[in-house]
This record gives structure tokens, C-alpha cells and sequence, in this order.
């Protein structure tokens, strides 16, 4: 059986250039996309419009702009976690009785 693909659950928009995102894996953080659109490239030359780069839409979960630009999910926890960005859920804490089984 192949493994769930990973999608974003939840996308917003923060000044400057930056992506709030929570994936279906139970992650989130804010993905700072300066670096990303100091590359040039065809693609991200409208991003670097603060009003265009706010036109981000979540479809079939990842991020993609008017201008068909999208970012793997994948791709965009792995950036996330190199950089620091990326929190992961705290385990749940057990209850019950102290030397129990």
C-alpha cells in the first residue's frame, strides 16, 4: 500500500512573502519565501508583487498562484525543517495510574 501524499490542510498569507501552512501530516509553521523568489525564474517573477504574492490559493492541497505557479508540499516541509521552520505536534501525554498497567 503506497503512503498518504502529503498535502497542506491550511494556507494564509504574512508580510513579507511569507506562507502560515499546517499539513496533513499534523505540521505546521510559517515558510519564508524571500529566498525562494530571489532566484530568478520565469515563474516567480510575479510573486515578487506583495499584492500578487498574496493571491496564493490552496487547490487540491498545495499552494499555487494565478499564474499556475505552485510548490510541492513536499518540497516545501523538507525547505521548512532545514531552515528551522517546521514544528511538529507534541506527543500526547499519558494518563493513568503511575505503575499500572
Amino acid at each position: 500500500m503506497a503512503a498518504p501524499q502529503l498535502k497542506l490542510t491550511s494556507l494564509r498569507t504574512a508580510i513579507p512573502f511569507k506562507l502560515v501552512v499546517t499539513f496533513s501530516d499534523g505540521t505546521w509553521g510559517t515558510f519564508n519565501a524571500a529566498s525562494m523568489l530571489a532566484e530568478r525564474g520565469e515563474g516567480t517573477e510575479a510573486l515578487r508583487d506583495r499584492r500578487y504574492f498574496a493571491q496564493v490559493d490552496l487547490v487540491n492541497g498545495k499552494p499555487i498562484w494565478p499564474n499556475y505557479f505552485d510548490i510541492s508540499p513536499l518540497w516545501l516541509q523538507e525547505e521548512m525543517d532545514k531552515r528551522g521552520e517546521l514544528q511538529r505536534p507534541r506527543p500526547a501525554r499519558r494518563t493513568g495510574q503511575i505503575g499500572g498497567p
